[in-house]
């Protein structure tokens, strides 16, 4: 079950807009669908991933954090050069740069971590980390997710629950992805209620509807004053 959701995920993202990234020297070269634009800009293609779970199991040791185990197959199953989806930013996988968008945010999360606290991707809008809360024991370390704001002091910046878990997100993401192909964004985020009860429909409630309020209001000041270019 775990893998068809991840499956689908990828499914949904990979067809969701066209697979582009700026050209480093990093960018695996047998990765690359296209060549440089004048930009600096290229078409990737994602590869099946070669990192087993002792790696992640490496990390978690290294950084004191302990990550779900959904979060894992869904992490080593591709290497992929980008993965916003609006809403959030998961961690990509780039086999030149082995487990660093997972190392990246653990660098300076010493406190969070002893708090049971543990970031591993971005909120949408650069306000902070969503984090695994570790803190009460769960079957697989099916952890739920809260955002964590780093401009509040201590654990002032600390969400509601979001997500019941990695799985739900991955599940209210592929939806969030297929449905905006036909529907407007601020239609579709209030579907998460219902994908996951526990979480997003129970604690969350408020943020994603503010999501959603937010999202409507931007487009009802864009429709009426428009980009002068």
């Amino acid at each position: 079950m775990k893998d068809n959701i991840i499956e689908a995920f990828f499914s949904a993202f990979f067809n969701a807009r066209k697979l582009t990234s700026v050209y480093t020297k990093d960018t695996p070269k047998e990765m690359m669908a296209s060549p440089v634009d004048e930009e600096g800009w290229f078409i990737w293609k994602p590869l099946n991933g070669t990192f087993s779970a002792e790696d992640y199991r490496k990390v978690e040791e290294k950084f004191n954090v302990v990550f779900p185990q959904s979060f894992i197959n869904f992490h080593k199953r591709y290497f992929f050069l980008d993965c916003d989806c609006r809403l959030l930013r998961l961690p990509y996988s780039n086999p030149n740069q082995p487990l660093q968008e997972i190392t990246d945010p653990l660098e300076d999360a010493d406190y969070l971590a002893s708090l049971g606290l543990y970031p591993f991707a971005w909120e949408g809008n650069d306000n902070g980390h969503l984090v695994f809360d570790g803190r009460e024991d769960k079957e697989n370390n099916e952890f739920p997710i809260r955002l964590f704001d780093y401009s509040w002091d201590e654990l002032d910046g600390l969400s509601a629950i979001i997500f019941s878990s990695f799985s739900k997100l991955l599940e209210c993401l592929t939806h969030y992805m297929k449905e905006v192909k036909t529907r407007q964004d601020f239609d579709v985020v209030p579907d998460f209620l219902e994908i996951d009860p526990e979480g997003a429909g129970k604690y969350g409630r408020e943020y994603w509807l503010g999501w959603a309020g937010m999202m409507k209001g931007n487009y009802e000041y864009f429709k009426d004053n428009p980009w002068p270019f």
